[in-house]
């Protein structure tokens, strides 16, 4: 039997938002909790990000053409704009984005807006037929 702890046996990791370095990047603050090829195991995910956006504050309008992402919401409330569609989201929704479609998020609350990132590389890029920006 392998000693516990030892690199055969890495299946599981526990990291503490709080402890991570934090960066800003499109007016979100981002603690990225798990990256792709950073672990000791393969994964299909891509990133996970533990974000917070400031009260009024909106990221820029970005497209990932081969990532899905999933947000969900820990606190605050969020007008999320995905396409050509806009919808109000708040602590406990889930939001999920397909590849390939220009997104952004803005925090329409009155507290700093909470949010975990997972994203996984798509399987084939979806994106809106027939639309463009």
């Amino acid at each position: 039997m392998a000693e516990s702890g030892t690199a055969a046996e890495q299946r599981l990791l526990v990291r503490t938002a709080s402890t991570l370095p934090e960066a800003t990047a499109r007016n979100v603050h981002v603690r990225s909790v798990f990256r792709s090829g950073e672990t000791p195991f393969e994964s299909p995910l891509k990133f996970v990000l533990r974000n917070r956006l400031d009260v009024g504050a909106i990221n820029d309008r970005h497209v990932h053409p081969d990532v899905e992402k999933v947000y969900y919401i820990l606190e605050g409330e969020a007008e999320v704009n995905a396409g050509p569609w806009t919808e109000t989201a708040r602590a406990g929704d889930f939001i999920f984005f397909p590849a390939a479609i220009p997104h952004q998020i803005r925090n329409t609350g009155s507290i700093p807006l909470e949010f975990v990132v997972v994203a996984v590389e798509a399987s084939s890029p979806t994106g809106l037929p027939g639309y463009s920006e």
